[in-house]
């Protein structure tokens, strides 16, 4: 006999697919990714019910698609990252424009590896998923003040790496 307040996971996943691709692809920059990636976040949001109570579907599959797609990252450390940068590149730019974001965009993808779990995954919402302070901290069951200051260390970070990479002694 099924359980009646079980979630019906058709509904589940066809609600939550679109957004746990969204973000896996703006963090991964590779279709093939984000699939595998969405296809672990919905296996493992399966585990995390049956484990107790979720508070928020939303929160949980925003919270999950981040991490995972921080996980793959890491794991494919010194791979060549994807140049399938859909959204970095117009179709109005001329090739250096998309050469160089196409760059910008891979290297930032790289730099997100090196940066604290918490740090990785609150720039990541707020930069690819364009999530607000007070969204982030749902998704992440953080304080909107803990969200400001993580975010502002994480930027702090990646501006002196990036300023390191231009070659920027100031």
């Amino acid at each position: 006999m099924s359980d009646p307040a079980a979630p019906d996971w058709g509904k589940v996943i066809e609600k939550h697919a679109e957004r746990v691709f969204r973000i896996a692809y703006r963090i991964l920059g590779s279709v093939h990714d984000a699939e595998d990636v969405s296809q672990e976040v919905f296996v493992e949001a399966m585990a995390v019910y049956q484990s107790g109570p979720v508070r928020t579907w939303t929160g949980l599959m925003v919270r999950l698609a981040t991490v995972r797609s921080i996980d793959r990252l890491r794991r494919e450390r010194g791979k060549p990252v994807s140049c399938q940068v859909a959204e970095a590149v117009s179709s109005k730019r001329g090739p250096d424009e998309e050469l160089i974001a196409t760059e910008l965009a891979n290297w930032l993808r790289d730099e997100i590896r090196n940066l604290p779990d918490q740090q990785a995954a609150i720039f990541s919402l707020a930069y690819f998923e364009q999530l607000s302070r007070n969204e982030i901290a749902t998704a992440l069951d953080l304080s909107p003040e803990a969200v400001s200051t993580t975010l502002y260390k994480a930027r702090k970070k990646l501006s002196s790496q990036l300023a390191v990479v231009l070659g920027d002694k100031s």
